[in-house]
């Protein structure tokens, strides 16, 4: 498709809307099926959260900052865009994991025998912990601090999951649901009436239960952006930045689109505006036909394309929580931090009263992230534990983190960044609450009402970049059931969008 095409004068089998991962992992599925598919972008570049900032010799992830294998979904879409060799795995210097305990950065084992064993842990604690197996199950879904609380005690809730929910979502354990966040744990509850009891099971069935030295760390020379821009490099001519759709009508067959050409501000600073050659339609407003359409935007913006169809179903999806969330990355020379720095990094539990979620290590968790003699660090500030925090001004975020840095890292007097960096989401990661499952379970009926309108998204599956392409693949398979298995020969070799007769 020529870039000065008008998309009125053009009916595309499949529409996306938004070019965020789970979105572009969509976008790709069908284009390897064979289907004329669209990416329409509201802001000026690809990727969404995902963005990579190189500078000074420093590489910067200002949202995700690694993936989790096993991984089949993103391994093999890495693996088909032949990626494979850009893939980097986690540093060898990585060998603990850091939480702050009494006001500094205590370490733990990644074993998890070891890992509870640890003096990190009271004695009242650890022996609350071997009374898991003697708790009753309980039905239903429940808070996760409430479901860890009642099954291993609130030291675990406190000092565990507290702080892990809060470095992986930017929440509260108090609000957000177990069955969302963590349904392996509520299913070996159901299943065998203990978590405990589950996983000794599960061993006994040969069957890998949750082990993180299983799970290996991994990302990509350039930063995670290589995968975003990978994919728009594998849709050449079909993504489409600053295009807001605005309106989305039902026909008889298929869907209408008003888009609107909407002028972005711009990427931020460091980030390639990788579908720039392909933006859209030459006038402000036109409309685009297709068969089907993916809703892959957050949540919020779904809701108001929604309204029109289904208030019921675009209510639940607005009502769902997105915190600020502030990333300050900071370096210094080596010599001036004295910690080891051997590690993922450190969260940082609510009841220590602290001004981050965590820390990565980033300049040891993957390699070329800093150069020679530096190290570079990546703080997380505000989410739902602390939103206003996330709205500092750009020095006081700086100034904030530098002084964690000093008192859990053990920056030495006088030592000051040589580079910092700020990124502020002003609205983060999606809060999975208690009613996010009859939620989930009200967008699957609405979608079983209008066949060829599917959702895909980081609040549909998990938060995670893995989880996110799994997400958008799973979208496409449900638009190829709609759409039928033929696909004209000639489409599927040159994939040309046919013209609408009007």
């Amino acid at each position: 498709m020529q870039a000065q095409q008008r998309m009125q004068d053009i009916e595309h089998e499949v529409a996306v809307i938004g070019a965020g991962i789970s979105g572009l992992a969509s976008a790709h599925a069908l284009h390897r099926a064979g289907r004329d598919v669209v990416v329409l972008e509201r802001s000026g570049s690809a990727g969404g959260r995902i963005h990579s900032e190189r500078r000074d010799g420093f590489l910067v992830e200002h949202g995700p900052n690694s993936m989790v294998a096993p991984a089949p979904a993103a391994e093999q879409l890495i693996g088909s865009l032949g990626l494979g060799a850009q893939r980097i795995e986690r540093g060898e210097q990585v060998r603990n994991r850091y939480l702050v305990r009494d006001g500094r950065a205590r370490a733990l084992p990644i074993h998890p025998l070891r890992f509870f064993a640890s003096s990190f842990f009271s004695l009242p604690g650890r022996l609350r912990l071997l009374a898991e197996p003697f708790i009753a199950a309980l039905p239903g879904d429940e808070a996760v601090a409430g479901f860890v609380r009642r099954r291993f005690g609130d030291e675990l809730a406190r000092y565990v999951f507290d702080p892990l929910v809060g470095g992986l979502y930017a929440g509260d354990p108090e609000n957000l649901s177990i069955e969302a966040l963590f349904p392996h744990l509520k299913r070996l509850e159901r299943e065998h009436g203990s978590v405990m009891r589950g996983a000794w099971a599960a061993r006994r069935a040969g069957k890998r239960g949750f082990d993180p030295r299983a799970r290996a760390l991994f990302s990509f020379q350039g930063g995670m952006a290589t995968l975003p821009q990978a994919i728009v490099a594998a849709l050449p001519q079909r993504v489409f930045c600053g295009c807001a759709v605005e309106y989305i009508e039902p026909l008889a067959a298929g869907f209408r689109l008003t888009v609107r050409r909407h002028e972005p501000a711009g990427p931020p600073p460091g980030r390639t505006p990788e579908c720039a050659a392909s933006r859209g339609p030459d006038q402000q407003t036109s409309t685009l036909r297709a068969r089907a359409v993916v809703i892959a935007t957050p949540a919020y913006a779904a809701a108001r394309l929604l309204e029109p169809l289904d208030a019921t179903v675009a209510v639940a999806l607005g009502s769902i929580a997105h915190p600020p969330l502030a990333v300050v990355a900071l370096a210094y020379p080596r010599d001036a931090i004295a910690h080891p720095l051997d590690g993922l990094g450190l969260l940082a539990p609510k009841v220590e009263q602290r001004g981050v979620l965590g820390l990565i290590f980033s300049s040891t968790l993957f390699a070329g992230r800093a150069p020679e003699g530096h190290v570079l660090l990546t703080a997380y500030v505000g989410g739902a534990r602390q939103p206003a925090l996330a709205q500092l001004a750009r020095d006081d975020l700086v100034a904030l983190v530098h002084d964690e840095v000093r008192e859990l890292l053990g920056a030495k007097a006088g030592a000051r960044p040589v580079f910092t960096s700020v990124r502020y989401w002003r609205r983060s990661l999606p809060q999975p609450d208690l009613g996010h499952g009859q939620r989930m379970a009200g967008l699957d009926a609405f979608q079983q009402r209008w066949p060829g309108l599917v959702l895909t998204g980081n609040y549909t599956g998990g938060v995670s970049t893995a989880a996110c392409i799994a997400s958008g693949e799973a979208a496409a398979r449900r638009v190829v059931e709609h759409l039928g298995a033929e696909v004209p020969e000639a489409r599927r070799a040159a994939g040309v969008p046919r013209r609408i007769s009007a």
